[in-house]
């Protein structure tokens, strides 16, 4: 366990981000290998259809990643406030709520895999492959969808190592089964499916094992079920504001490669490759927002709220630093990168590539404020702004997406989702500091009574 309300604020983000970062890029690597291996082996059309689906399994998932997470958030400020009663019924709820949700998520994912396929303009060469890999990654939501509860457990309470050591474990076996079941038994996208499943099982199955030998207070009973209904229902609040958070901006997402589709197999492909770069570039952003979310929730169960900016100003100079590096790789030396993902003969898709990700490095300041803040009034419980900030960038990135695409071809693709993260990340600034003072003059009038 790891408390957040005591000692240097940047040492103890530094400390929680870095493990989940290294999470989430051997989470990304073990994308990546599946992206290579059907990049290299099975072709351009699987790789476009990889690429087709991609987008349509990450609203669901990142739905499911959110709920997990948001439904967590009431753990760490009970640990913040010192509350071990309180931790235990709110694992309960996040057990029962999470368990729910997905059993619903699983059974309409699965009927819509194919309709939503043919609504974003899913070429006829590669539908059915998309398809067949849909149907496994919906398969297995329960799977990530029990991950994410675990890790998030861990992660409420500080411990952000633990699961970073199962992702390792997990991200090598998905290497060798995408070869297995790729290279050697030609199992073709579907393969590649499968092989990310079996992978995140055993992740899960070596997180369980895990709490329930080192974690007691996460051992819950039948007692702990019963939870008063306004706690419960302010769970479920957090986690599908948290939820939707993901999926609407994922959806800006699905909407964008709907316009990406209808470029053709090339772009697809082009398109495929360079968002598992972005995505690579992007983990180190997303991993200090997560540090924040716990960071701001300990700290405001020990209603220190000084320390929550500084925290958060601290958070702001990390992720500046990560821009400058990332800029300076994209415009040195991306080509290589590139090419690990697509055949080196395949010129046209490279550069598409490298065009696309040059661009969206010079936005990734706006985008790490807009990260940070966002994740930053999620932890203080505030899920409203969030879920309303998201619908404006999806919005704003639809408009962008079919403004801008048929004028200026794939140029719009890189811009559509730079000037939704440039309308929305001053106003999550302005609303997170607005909520701050708002309970510090709370704090200070109750201390006045007292």
């Amino acid at each position: 366990m790891k408390d957040m309300t005591k000692g240097n604020p940047m040492k103890l983000i530094l400390a929680f981000a870095i493990p989940v970062l290294l999470g989430n890029v051997f989470q990304q690597f073990y994308t990546m290998a599946d992206t290579m291996m059907v990049g290299r082996i099975l072709g351009v059309n699987a790789l476009a259809a990889m690429g087709a689906s991609t987008s349509l399994a990450n609203l669901i998932i990142g739905f499911a990643s959110g709920i997990a997470m948001g439904s967590s958030i009431m753990i760490a400020q009970y640990y913040g406030a010192k509350d071990e009663e309180g931790m235990r019924h709110a694992c309960a709820g996040c057990v029962r709520f999470c368990i729910l949700s997905t059993i619903v998520m699983t059974i309409v994912a699965l009927l819509i895999k194919r309709p939503s396929l043919k609504l974003l303009q899913t070429p006829d060469s590669i539908i059915d492959m998309a398809d067949g890999y849909l149907f496994i990654l919906y398969g297995g939501l329960c799977i990530t969808m029990l991950y994410n509860m675990f890790a998030s457990m861990l992660r409420a309470i500080g411990d952000s190592k633990t699961p970073l050591y199962f992702l390792i474990i997990a991200s090598i076996s998905n290497v060798i089964l995408d070869y297995l079941f790729i290279a050697i038994f030609s199992w073709g996208i579907a393969g590649a499916g499968i092989a990310t499943v079996i992978a995140q099982m055993l992740s899960v199955v070596l997180c369980f094992l895990y709490i329930k030998r080192r974690y007691p207070i996460f051992i819950i009973k039948k007692k702990d079920f019963h939870v008063e209904k306004a706690i419960y229902h302010r769970q479920i609040s957090m986690g599908i504001s948290m939820g939707l958070m993901n999926s609407i901006v994922s959806l800006g997402t699905v909407i964008l490669q709907s316009a990406v589709n209808s470029l053709g197999e090339s772009v697809i492909a082009a398109q495929t490759a360079a968002r598992k770069i972005v995505e690579m570039f992007m983990q180190p952003l997303i991993s200090i927002a997560i540090a924040d979310t716990t960071f701001v929730s300990q700290n405001l169960g020990a209603a220190q709220y000084q320390r929550i900016r500084e925290g958060m100003k601290k958070s702001i100079v990390i992720a500046l630093i990560w821009v400058i590096i990332v800029i300076l790789i994209s415009y040195t030396c991306i080509d290589v990168l590139i090419t690990l993902l697509v055949d080196a003969s395949q010129k046209e898709v490279i550069s598409l590539s490298a065009f696309y990700t040059r661009v969206m490095s010079l936005f990734y300041f706006v985008l790490a404020i807009l990260f940070i803040y966002r994740n930053g009034l999620q932890g203080l419980g505030n899920g409203k702004i969030p879920i309303v900030s998201s619908t404006i960038e999806m919005i704003t990135k639809t408009a962008a997406t079919f403004l801008l695409i048929p004028y200026t071809g794939y140029l719009g693709v890189a811009l559509a989702e730079p000037i939704a993260w440039c309308f929305m990340a001053p106003v999550l600034c302005i609303f997170f500091y607005k909520d701050i003072r708002k309970r510090e003059q709370i704090l200070s009038e109750n201390s006045k009574q007292s």
